[in-house]
């Protein structure tokens, strides 16, 4: 594969000088592959527009595949950039959470960035759309997909979260073309979960697929595929940080449904919150 390096070097006598100068701060930069092409622009003083000329010279097709290029070159060349917030068996309390904190911004800045805002809001769509919702998740993701049935389920209408993949698979062979299945898995490869949303497509469900790999199995049964990035370290697996990531999507998708709803939706938040809080001494 090209290097970005290469890529600059093949082209050199053909830059401009406000090409260059883009050039240099994405190679200064400490974290290149988190900046926004209007923050880009706007640190190498030059318009947006420079910024698509450059990434189409070098040969990528978007603006995204350039800052992935450069995330995982400089995760290669750079290990000790990756180590800066790899958690340290001599790290104090306050360290760690330091620590756990910038690997959850920067997993949200790069789950931010592979965001498809149109897909997005064609899941608020259709589960504005759908009588029925189905959070489908194992282990930890079964975890998240509870945490999301439990927001949703606050607006009224039927939601269920389901863990165990026999009741899954039970549900999925009775839905229809009214219920909508929420799928959330890290790796996109569990036997169970695509099982049970092939089941689902089949009996006319529409599937949401939450997922850290587009290519996945799980992602091409999907009718929509939201992907989460989520960096590993060398004493962490990236699950804790990809958990946070997917329950903070959940909470942008059901922060969007709820707006969306307007003065039923409130209502129905308001008398969920009071039911609750009866339950309270």
């Amino acid at each position: 594969m090209i290097t970005f390096e290469e890529r600059i070097e093949s082209k050199k006598k053909s830059l401009t000088a406000t090409e260059e100068k883009i050039i240099i701060q994405l190679k200064s930069h400490e974290k290149p592959f988190l900046l926004s092409m209007n923050e880009l622009a706007f640190l190498s003083e030059v318009s947006e527009p420079s910024v698509v000329r450059l990434y189409k010279k070098l040969g990528y097709s978007s603006y995204q595949e350039l800052k992935v290029a450069l995330a995982q070159e400089l995760a290669e060349m750079k290990p000790s950039s990756s180590q800066a917030i790899d958690i340290a068996p001599s790290d104090s309390v306050d360290v760690v959470f330091e620590k756990i904190g910038d690997q959850f911004f920067q997993a949200m800045s790069l789950t931010k960035d592979q965001l498809q805002i149109d897909q997005v809001e064609l899941a608020v769509k259709r589960m504005q759309q759908s009588k029925r919702l189905y959070f489908f998740g194992q282990g930890l993701s079964g975890t998240v997909a509870e945490d999301g049935a439990h927001k949703f389920m606050r607006l009224g209408g039927m939601t269920l979260s389901v863990k165990d993949p026999h009741y899954q698979a039970i549900y999925a062979s009775h839905m229809n073309d009214g219920d909508m299945v929420i799928a959330i898995s890290h790796s996109g490869e569990t036997i169970d979960i695509i099982n049970v949303c092939e089941l689902a497509k089949q009996s006319g469900a529409f599937v949401l697929v939450i997922t850290s790999n587009q290519m996945a199995t799980l992602a091409q049964c999907a009718d929509i595929c939201l992907i989460t990035q989520a960096h590993e370290t060398s004493r962490q697996s990236d699950a804790m940080i990809s958990r946070l990531v997917q329950l903070a999507l959940l909470d942008t998708l059901y922060t969007r449904v709820a707006s969306e709803a307007g003065g039923i939706g409130k209502t129905n938040i308001n008398r969920s919150r009071l039911a609750v809080t009866r339950m309270k001494k």
